[in-house]
């Protein structure tokens, strides 16, 4: 009887343990799956708004901003992934901050967004041809431009990178739309995600 009753914690805990086991499995399934019924197609626009102070520092500057973070959507080996380059999310043993493709789960992960959405090009061809250029920006490991220079591509920043695929595509999605920043330590020109998605030619498809 004694022998039950001091083994009654110990159930109780290897229980809750499996639970929580369980719970996690299904949370995971669940985070993978989520967006397994959007449609992308080669060179639509992925965007974000984030989680996190990079994210609200960009909707803070961005008086016009929806989203704060964009990539591009690519087809390799049959399969769709988002490239995109962002501080802070680098892959597992990586020491830098570089351009990189991941499944648009991760993408838009619970921990990374809270709003989402996919713009396409009217024209699919030029699309195409877009995300060809940014499998190519992948290929060569562009690293991220912390100070956030457009004339220097050797390194790039979120919205710079889709904007140059596009351009090499013969495409300036911006539509020469710049926006001012006058800061301190932050101040010039850049392109803000609201400067691409108000581009016409694109069309909303997706929102979350």
């Amino acid at each position: 009887m004694i022998l039950k009753m001091k083994l009654l914690p110990v159930v109780r805990v290897m229980l809750m343990l499996l639970l929580l086991s369980l719970l996690t499995v299904c949370f995971e399934r669940a985070e993978t799956n989520r967006f397994a019924s959007v449609k992308l197609e080669e060179g639509d626009l992925v965007f974000r708004r984030g989680t996190g102070a990079k994210s609200r520092a960009v909707m803070q500057a961005d008086s016009l901003g929806i989203y704060s973070h964009v990539g591009i959507a690519v087809r390799r080996d049959e399969s769709f992934g988002v490239i995109h380059v962002t501080p802070g999310e680098r892959q597992k043993g990586d020491t830098v901050d570089r351009v990189k493709m991941e499944s648009l789960d991760e993408f838009w992960s619970t921990a990374r967004a809270v709003h989402g959405a996919v713009y396409r090009l009217k024209d699919s061809k030029t699309g195409a041809m877009a995300s060809s250029q940014a499998l190519r920006l992948l290929d060569k490991g562009i690293l991220f431009d912390h100070d956030y220079l457009l004339n220097d591509t050797t390194k790039m920043y979120c919205t710079e990178l889709v904007w140059c695929a596009y351009s090499l595509a013969g495409v300036d999605i911006s539509s020469g739309r710049r926006s001012r920043i006058n800061m301190p330590v932050f101040g010039g020109m850049y392109i803000f995600p609201s400067d691409i998605y108000l581009n016409p030619q694109f069309e909303l498809v997706f929102s979350f």
